[in-house]
């Protein structure tokens, strides 16, 4: 067979291959074997007349496309081992020539993205020294303790940071309108969890009593309602109160917080809590900064046809879960105030992003041999039925179509140890 491979453009490939005339030959008797099987001819069994007679009832086209689809997949194969492409999926195919002596098949091929990689190794990447105040560990205390308040019914007048089990409707110019109706709806006031204005005017109001609440929709809302002036007729049937326990050791001690039991206790483990919080987080940041600085030193060619199908996928991702949380792809659109062209561009530049940083990795995996064999994949599953009292056997299946996904991860951890070694 010869090939003839031709560049078209960033990580894209024509290959134009001509079948030798013998290979093509095979292929046209294997298909016409097949197609013969099946023909019927009285005083035969199906296929085993003489091939002169079976020849006079087969198509010869349709000889010439199955015996193209017999050939199709060695040919191919044969062509990317001698070329030595690394095709990312399967290639559009076009049939340029064909003859009963001669054909030429011509694929359209995507490769696996060329990685030219920059300098990774003694970098410097900034990393924040992390560090705690007292009044941070004060405000996450009085979290603590806000979380295990008590709601108590009171006669008083609401005021913020009260509880109101409400019904409301809203009205819009004296028309309900649909989403805005709801009853025995518990809204703790100064959460912002309505609409601005909403929870401010419910301020002094007390059980028993209703009140109209005026509000204008924000501009950057449902075009149904962005921007408009509504009525919400409110009725409250009860207020709770917060009641936040002092800082005590017994209040502590109500915590269930374990070794947790007087109030310097607290304080002690409430720093390191944060401080484990702020040093992974600074550990996050670094590494990030430090990919991000790998893959600038880098460059990736990666086709239009890659990250268009990878925008896709994520847009798809994106409606899904807007779906899911009860709006329509075009609401959420309205409510962030951008068209879908500006979001896809945004997903372009964000997929883009991902994409190189995730190949400049696999690419340094490779020339490291930072690979993770099923012996290591063995040793992992094994300190899992450890922690769980499983067996290897048990884990594994557990695992179930996730096992390379693990694989991943872990050659993921196997890769930033090796480059936060590598670098300062």
């Amino acid at each position: 067979m010869k090939n003839t491979l031709t560049k078209l453009e960033t990580s894209k490939f024509q290959l134009d291959v001509e079948v030798d005339e013998k290979s093509w030959k095979a292929a046209q008797e294997k298909a016409f074997r097949k197609l013969a099987a099946k023909v019927s001819i009285p005083g035969f069994r199906p296929g085993k007349a003489p091939a002169a007679m079976l020849r006079a009832h087969v198509n010869p086209g349709r000889v010439i496309e199955e015996g193209v689809q017999e050939i199709l997949n060695d040919a191919y194969v044969q062509a990317v081992r001698e070329t030595k492409i690394r095709p990312l999926h399967n290639p559009d195919v076009e049939v340029v020539k064909v003859s009963d002596t001669e054909l030429t098949l011509r694929f359209k091929v995507v490769t696996v993205p060329e990685v030219t990689l920059g300098d990774y190794k003694g970098l410097k990447a900034e990393r924040k020294v992390p560090s705690v105040t007292d009044e941070e560990v004060t405000e996450s205390i009085t979290k603590l303790l806000e979380n295990a308040a008590d709601l108590v019914v009171t006669e008083n007048p609401a005021k913020m940071g009260d509880t109101v089990v409400l019904d409301f409707e809203g009205f819009i110019d004296g028309v309900a309108f649909d989403g805005g109706k709801a009853e025995n709806y518990s809204l703790e006031l100064g959460s912002n969890s309505f609409i601005p204005g909403f929870e401010d005017a419910l301020v002094g109001i007390k059980a028993g009593e209703s009140r109209d609440v005026n509000v204008t929709f924000p501009t950057q809302y449902v075009a149904e309602l962005a921007g408009k002036d509504a009525v919400f007729a409110c009725t409250v049937h009860e207020v709770k109160e917060k009641v936040i326990p002092t800082l005590s050791d017994e209040a502590v001690a109500d915590l269930g917080i374990e070794n947790v039991k007087t109030v310097d206790e607290l304080k002690a483990h409430q720093k390191e809590e944060l401080l484990k919080t702020a040093t992974d987080a600074a550990e996050r940041e670094h590494y990030a900064a430090l990919l991000e600085m790998i893959a600038d030193k880098s460059s990736v060619e990666i086709a239009d046809e890659v990250i268009a199908q990878e925008v896709a996928s994520e847009e798809d991702r994106t409606k899904k879960q807007v779906e899911e949380n009860g709006l329509t792809f075009k609401q959420y659109l309205e409510v962030l105030g951008k068209t879908e062209d500006q979001l896809k561009e945004e997903l372009r530049t964000q997929v883009t992003k991902n994409l190189k940083t995730y190949l400049v990795t696999m690419e340094i995996c490779a020339k490291e041999r930072l690979f993770v064999d099923d012996a290591e994949l063995d040793h992992e599953f094994a300190k899992v039925a450890e922690q769980y009292s499983m067996t290897v056997e048990q884990v594994r299946k557990a695992y179930g179509n996730n096992v390379e996904s693990f694989r991943d991860t872990l050659r993921q951890k196997k890769l930033q140890d090796f480059l936060l070694a590598n670098n300062q």
